[in-house]
């Protein structure tokens, strides 16, 4: 269950005053100001917790996150202890659903991306110099994905994801359980098995270390990428292509679980954050575009050009929505994923 959160555009002065009357309290109690979130890893700006402290007073433990299923599940267990969470927007709205019907205005918009290809350049087009980089025929066509075995492929583990997208590319329903659909969809995972390295959701050290050189993840490991790889001083060759055949979109969120111990502070977090230059200095590190429109000036234009990541209608039109499913078919999908992973 989530505690609603008025819509954040007319939240600003309520948040403040949230804001304010937390410090008051902690200055009468004594007690330290703790501020306990679970997100994905490197979710943020470098400094963006530093500079929440250092402005509020209020200090933040950050718990990382595997997976949204394990997010999901620590929500159903409750007493979870966050404050703050990041649900992807399917979970965010099967949650909702079942504790506030206006779910709309119960969550505050963080970033969004796609699921897509990022690859190593110049190891792919070693291996194969007319690569179709830009199409999902590069990894689900086993005698192409056979080329980039030795050089290391990853699948993001996020099984509702990752049937969607395959799903879809072989002209079914994205979001079906049924028995047929998984069947056709497991054949196709099962004829990538000899070639797969790694199932995980984060591969950019991999990537950056020369350990993988193809990834079917999130839109934002290439700019997570090319920024390690610069850090260390090492070539970066990354790109990130949208498939041709289209892909999923998702948007993760900022909610606050109905037994927060501070929701307070959570408040006055997701104030500081939604602050345009703060929004635009996460996107920048992240790779993943902000849900604030005020904040798309003052992003890095190499990213804000790239259709790949800021999208143009065109590409738009590729994508398939997230959406909430009956649990039997989230079971059934579940089951064969399962099914998939046991049996490498």
């Amino acid at each position: 269950m989530i505690r609603k959160i008025l819509g954040w555009m007319g939240c600003l002065a309520l948040l403040l005053s949230l804001a304010a009357e937390a410090g008051e309290a902690d200055a009468a109690t004594g007690e330290e100001k703790v501020l306990r979130l679970y997100n994905w890893a490197d979710y943020f700006a470098p400094d963006t917790l530093s500079a929440f402290t250092r402005e509020t007073g209020i200090r933040v433990i950050y718990d990382v996150m595997d997976s949204s299923e394990t997010l999901e599940a620590k929500l159903m267990a409750g007493r979870s202890g966050y404050d703050l969470i990041f649900p992807g927007d399917t979970v965010a709205e099967r949650r909702l659903q079942q504790a506030y019907p206006h779910s709309r205005d119960a969550v505050v918009p963080y970033t969004w991306g796609t699921i897509g290809l990022t690859f190593n350049a110049a190891m792919i087009r070693q291996r194969m110099a007319d690569a179709p980089v830009g199409s999902l025929d590069l990894l689900f066509k086993p005698e192409l994905a056979a080329k980039f075995a030795d050089c290391g492929i990853s699948i993001i583990d996020s099984p509702d994801e990752v049937l969607a997208v395959v799903l879809h590319y072989l002209g079914r329903d994205p979001h079906s359980g049924k028995a047929e659909d998984l069947d056709a969809a497991l054949a196709l995972l099962k004829g990538l098995k000899p070639h797969i390295r790694k199932f995980q959701s984060q591969p950019v050290t991999q990537l950056v270390n020369g350990d993988l050189c193809l990834s079917l993840g999130y839109s934002g490991d290439m700019t997570q990428a090319r920024r390690a790889a610069a850090e260390a001083g090492k070539r970066s060759d990354f790109e990130y292509r949208l498939p041709k055949e289209g892909s999923t979109i998702w948007m993760d969120t900022m909610a606050i679980p109905v037994d927060a111990p501070h929701p307070e502070y959570a408040y006055a977090f997701i104030n500081f954050v939604m602050r345009p230059a703060n929004m635009a200095a996460i996107t920048n590190s992240t790779g993943y575009p902000t849900a604030s429109a005020k904040a798309r000036s003052m992003v890095d234009a190499t990213m804000t050009a790239n259709p790949d990541i800021y999208l143009d209608e065109a590409s738009y039109g590729r994508l398939i929505p997230g959406q909430d499913i009956a649990q039997s078919q989230m079971r059934a999908r579940m089951r064969a994923w399962t099914r998939f992973k046991s049996s490498l």
